[in-house]
This record gives C-alpha cells, sequence and structure tokens, in this order.
C-alpha cells in the first residue's frame, strides 16, 4: 500500500525474477492482516482466489520496519527489538498460511525504508 515502497521493491521482485509472474497485492500493515480477526478472512481469500486463477505455490509476505499499522517504531522499539518482533509476526502469518494452504510454500521478507531506498531482507521463518 505505500508508494514509498513501490520503485525498491519492483526492483527486487525484478532481481528475484518475480517481476511480471506474481500476483502483487497490498495493503496496510501486509503481514497484519493475517493475524487480525477483522481482515483475517479478507487476507486468506487474497490467497486462496491467487492460488485458485493463477495456481500460485508460493507466498511472500513483505512487513516494514516503522510500519504505521503496528504504531511505527515509536511503539515497538529500538530497531533490534522491532526487527525481532517483526520476524515474530511473519513466523505467526506463516502458521496461519500453513494451516489453511500447506501445499503453499511461504516466504517472509522484512523491509526498512531509508530516504527513498529501500532494503530487503530475506528471513528465515
Amino acid at each position: 500500500m505505500d508508494f514509498r515502497f513501490i520503485k525498491g521493491l519492483t526492483q527486487y521482485l525484478a532481481d528475484q525474477g518475480l517481476a511480471g509472474n506474481a500476483d502483487l497485492v497490498g495493503w496496510a500493515g501486509a503481514g497484519k492482516a493475517f493475524l487480525d480477526p477483522a481482515s483475517k478472512d479478507f487476507a486468506l481469500l487474497q490467497v486462496e482466489l491467487s492460488h485458485k486463477l493463477h495456481g500460485i505455490s508460493e507466498v511472500h509476505v513483505i512487513n516494514h520496519i516503522d510500519c504505521g499499522a503496528y504504531g511505527g517504531s515509536k511503539t515497538l522499539g529500538a530497531y533490534n527489538q522491532e526487527h525481532e518482533f517483526q520476524i515474530g509476526e511473519l513466523k505467526k502469518v506463516k502458521a496461519v498460511l500453513a494451516e489453511r494452504f500447506p501445499h503453499l510454500q511461504f516466504v517472509g521478507y522484512l523491509a526498512k525504508l531509508e530516504d527513498r531506498d529501500i532494503s530487503v531482507e530475506k528471513v528465515a521463518v
């Protein structure tokens, strides 16, 4: 959802060979939507439709540092604390997706925006 990430994420997807071969769905607090009872069904429906219509085999979820949907860095603490928190959230998302879609591979990422530059870290979850 965040326009500040579009250019960097587009380049990252291209570098990973995913550009033009992925359904891109974005909303505020991407990973959080899979964990929040108010939005969980919506988030899972997007994966279900992508699988049904396009035969996806992987789900890539990108959380980011200083995410406003989580209250931002002011709420989550120092970088190391926030980094660990976000990795924990991605682990929870993986579990939710594995329960509903055990045949899909999950890939989690943590992005960080500095000015207009984005760094993306693939995280082991």
